[in-house]
C-alpha cells in the first residue's frame, strides 16, 4: 500500500507552513489584514513561487489554485488557507474598517492559530 504524503513528508510540510507564516509577517496577535496582503505584490509572488515545493509534499488536487484553467481571484490566499488548514491551522476572518489616507476601507482581518487538538 502506498504511503500517504501527509505521513511521508511531515517535516517538509511543517517547514512550508512556517515559511508561509513568515511571509505573512503576522503581528503579535497572530493576525494579518487582507488589504495589506493584496497591496504587497512581493508577498504574493513569494507565496506563488512556493507552488512547486508545495506540490511535492501536499496533495493539491482539491486546491483550486493548482487546477488548470480555473479562475481564482486571490490564488495566493487560496494557497495559504488550504495548505495551513491541512496542517491543523485555523483561519478566522473578521470584517474591519480601516481609515487609509482619509478614506474608509473595508477589509478582512485574519487570525491564524494552530488547533492543538489535531496535532
Amino acid at each position: 500500500m502506498r504511503q500517504k504524503l501527509c505521513d511521508k513528508f511531515q517535516e517538509e510540510r511543517e517547514k512550508i507552513c512556517t515559511d508561509l507564516i513568515s511571509v505573512l509577517e503576522l503581528d503579535n496577535n497572530q493576525t494579518f489584514l487582507l488589504y495589506e496582503l493584496d497591496a504587497d505584490v512581493e508577498k504574493q509572488t513569494k507565496i506563488m513561487e512556493m507552488k512547486v515545493d508545495i506540490q511535492k509534499v501536499f496533495a493539491c488536487s482539491t486546491i483550486s489554485s493548482f487546477k488548470p484553467n480555473f479562475y481564482c481571484k486571490r490564488p495566493y490566499l487560496n494557497i495559504l488557507r488550504s495548505i495551513l488548514r491541512k496542517q491543523g491551522y485555523q483561519f478566522i476572518g473578521t470584517d474591519v474598517v480601516l481609515k487609509k489616507e482619509g478614506i474608509m476601507k473595508k477589509t478582512i482581518k485574519y487570525i491564524v492559530f494552530r488547533n492543538k487538538s489535531i496535532i
